[in-house]
């Protein structure tokens, strides 16, 4: 593949990505909020500061309406079409729970900063979290209830990552079959898909895909980035990056999949 450093969007660059995708063994996805925004979900303002009587009455909406709900927006449902029947494994940064819905299936799911349907100690004293639905169901019933951590007494919160007190125990055995996928995909042809992952936290995903291609002999970045498209000089030669919005490219791949 020619040194990628043009990322405009056009016919080429579309018959490029789904040529990759269709020609690889497996495919890594990361998915980042840019993904989120383009499919229309409101960011989550994880850093609001909150009293601990207003921190359930004001999450629970958003809890009900991005991690319960089980309306998917489109983009959701168009990326477990382009997925389908293929050897996938998606690391998403996001805390909702719409790829659970979306058609994918759950084994191949990363969920690597948390699950908004979980809770847990804020002080993370056991390193534990608990189903979260009978907690939200008696808030609602009782404006009062405040959940607490039943080894310390300390106030429960969301199981999504904020800061050093987050509970990881959820998501480490999703975190071995993320690096099996890699290390088995050793001798494939391994596409890895980067939708919408920018410089919050990119050592969660945008770095380690940069280094995968570097050590990968046979794989390919497909990054698709409104604001930071491009890769590192060193994996340009085996990447296709493009500025264009998520939404426009993802309907793009799955008509030309169907034509």
């Amino acid at each position: 593949m020619a040194k990628q450093t043009d990322t405009s969007w056009n016919e080429e660059k579309l018959e490029q990505i789904a040529k990759t995708l269709r020609q690889a063994d497996q495919i890594l996805v990361g998915i980042g909020g840019g993904f989120n925004a383009a499919a229309g979900v409101a960011e989550l303002p994880l850093n609001k500061k909150l009293k601990e009587n207003e921190y359930w009455p004001f999450w629970l909406p958003y809890i009900r309406k991005q991690r319960l709900n089980k309306e998917v927006p489109e983009l959701y449902k168009q990326l477990a079409q382009i997925l389908s029947g293929k050897d996938y494994f998606i690391i998403d940064s996001n805390p909702d729970g719409f790829l659970y819905y979306s058609g994918l299936e759950m084994a191949r799911i990363y969920k690597a900063q948390g699950d908004m349907a979980r809770v847990q100690c804020s002080k993370n004293c056991q390193n534990h979290s608990w189903i979260g639905k009978q907690y939200f169901d008696k808030v609602e019933a009782d404006a009062s209830f405040l959940p607490v951590c039943p080894h310390c007494g300390a106030p429960l919160v969301m199981n999504v990552y904020t800061g050093g007190k987050f509970c990881d125990e959820p998501y480490q055995e999703k975190n071995s079959a993320y690096f099996r996928f890699i290390n088995g995909s050793a001798r494939n042809k391994l596409a890895i898909l980067e939708l919408g992952v920018g410089y919050t936290m990119p050592e969660l995903i945008r770095f380690p895909f940069e280094q995968i291609v570097m050590n990968h002999k046979q794989a390919k970045l497909i990054r698709v980035n409104t604001m930071h498209p491009l890769c590192v000089e060193e994996n340009r030669h085996k990447a296709i990056c493009t500025e264009a919005s998520i939404a426009e490219v993802l309907p793009a791949l799955l008509k030309k999949a169907m034509n």
